[in-house]
């Protein structure tokens, strides 16, 4: 009981850490993909508005990259955290404003003299941790890549803009508090074909505003929430359906139990599950199946007894008649007693035969049979005059059978049709098919192939009632089968396998 709780509970614990497992995936994956749209599009409006303002400010020629540092600022709204200005090596001039996260971005110690800008009012201020060269290390960039060329001849200044086809795989240092994935996107400017420097942007994530970030944990809580609900309704379920199993199957045991005790008419615990419904069945079927067999066995039991019991009697009855001096010792006396001794020594054999071909261990050894053989074996055990009664049907035979066991079961059919009519019998054989024929009447509401039931009701006592179930027994070891009819006046039986 305490195992099928622990079973069935770690199984809907498993349910629901799946589910939820897949939800937190899902929402984990939309939220990193909104926060990546998020500062794709802050970049590209940010890019947007500086090349606007760098148009409008290309009326005077750029004497160096401060002018164009100004309008880097100027371009910048509250979603920009942050600006890396690198020298065309590479390496960082200035930084203004903050990570991501909202720390101040750090700057190399010794800052070159030419990047210094004048003082000036905007949104970013001038980054001031400064940190060794050693703090800085080689990342790989991430980031989408711009290039605004700025084109100058004579008099006449154009400006173009391309994004490089592929992101670049190239390095750049970056301090440890920064991430190359931090950045939302780089520019590289160029003045008529000269780099005069790069420009990496950061950007805020949606998780920085307050409001926004109110709405991504309240996405987040529930789930948070859900987890101790689910095990607790985990427990719960696991509980009810644990008790009502345990109440089942200790019902189906205890029913068992008596059938295995030799009881009948056992009381199945009552379910609504389908499947249980199908165990029901089964065990009533098997209840069923026990009562007939402890019926069959007492009739069978009965019928031994009496079957055996006529030989025997006869037998005595002569051996004390002849005590008595009512027989003579002579050769009808001892004709006679032998005739019942063979009867008993043949019964005998019967019920023996028949008890060996339903234990588990007899196998049917099958083999291709000479056809012409076969019939003869078979008529051998009977006379001329059975014979001549006999009509044969061999034409198409083809015969793959345990020979041994397939001549009984042929001499015992033959023999039960001579018996059960004075007029001709037919045999029929094709391929691994027989039919006996021979007229008759079959009486009704008797299982044929049950011991010691006649097979049909023309037939005398005289007969052992073992006949029809020995020949179901070696038609099942051959995986086939064995049926009787009447059909127009006559008795088939008809063998398939």
């Amino acid at each position: 009981m305490r195992k099928q709780f622990v079973r069935l509970f770690l199984s809907f614990v498993l349910v629901v850490a799946v589910v939820l497992g897949i939800q937190a995936v899902v929402v984990l994956v939309s939220l990193q993909n909104q926060r990546a749209s998020w500062t794709e599009s802050v970049f590209e409006e940010y890019l947007e508005t500086f090349t606007a303002n760098l148009k409008a400010g290309l009326s005077s020629r750029p004497s160096s990259f401060i002018a164009i540092e100004q309008l880097l600022l100027a371009s910048a709204d509250d979603r920009v955290s942050g600006l890396y200005i690198r020298n065309p090596d590479g390496t960082v001039a200035v930084a203004y404003g903050n990570t991501s996260s909202g720390n101040s971005l750090p700057i190399p110690r010794q800052r070159p003299a030419e990047a210094q800008i004048p003082t000036m009012h905007h949104a970013l201020p001038v980054a001031k941790e400064a940190i060794g060269e050693q703090g800085f290390t080689s990342s790989e960039m991430h980031s989408d890549v711009y290039v605004v060329k700025i084109l100058q001849s004579g008099s006449v200044t154009s400006l173009l803009v391309s994004r490089q086809p592929e992101r670049q795989k190239q390095t750049i240092l970056l301090p440890a508090q920064v991430k190359a994935n931090d950045i939302a996107g780089s520019m590289v400017i160029m003045y008529n074909n000269e780099v005069l420097g790069m420009v990496d942007v950061l950007t805020y994530t949606p998780f920085t505003y307050k409001d926004t970030g109110r709405l991504f944990k309240g996405l987040l809580y529930p789930f948070l929430w859900a987890m101790p609900f689910a095990f607790l309704i985990a427990l719960l379920m696991a509980a009810s359906v644990s008790r009502r199993s345990g109440k089942y199957t200790s019902g189906i045991q205890q029913a068992l139990q008596l059938l295995s005790s030799g009881e009948n008419g056992v009381q199945l615990p009552a379910t609504k599950i389908d499947e249980q419904k199908v165990i029901n069945r089964s065990i009533k079927q098997l209840d069923e199946n026990l009562l007939l067999n402890k019926v069959s066995r007492q009739a069978w039991l009965r019928s031994i007894s009496h079957d055996l019991n006529t030989p025997v009697a006869s037998m005595k009855l002569l051996l004390d008649g002849i005590i008595d001096g009512v027989f003579p010792v002579n050769e009808q006396t001892l004709a006679t007693l032998k005739r019942e001794n063979d009867t008993l020594s043949d019964r005998i054999a019967l019920v023996s035969l028949y008890a060996n071909l339903q234990s588990p261990d007899t196998k049917a050894t099958l083999s291709q049979l000479d056809v012409a053989s076969f019939i003869q074996q078979v008529l051998d055990a009977f006379s001329e005059e059975q014979k001549d009664r006999i009509y044969l049907d061999a034409n198409d035979a083809q015969l793959i059978a345990d020979q041994k066991l397939l001549t009984y079961a042929c001499k015992a059919l033959l023999s039960n049709a001579l018996q059960a009519s004075e007029d001709s019998v037919g045999w029929a054989i094709g391929q691994n098919s027989m039919t006996f024929t021979n007229t008759g009447h079959l009486a009704e509401g008797i299982d044929f192939f049950e011991p010691w039931t006649k097979g049909d009701s023309s037939r005398g006592t005289a007969g052992s009632g073992l006949g029809l179930p020995i020949v179901k027994q070696v038609m099942r070891l051959h995986e086939g089968s064995a049926s009787i009819e009447e059909r127009e006046g006559n008795v088939i039986v008809s063998l398939r396998w």
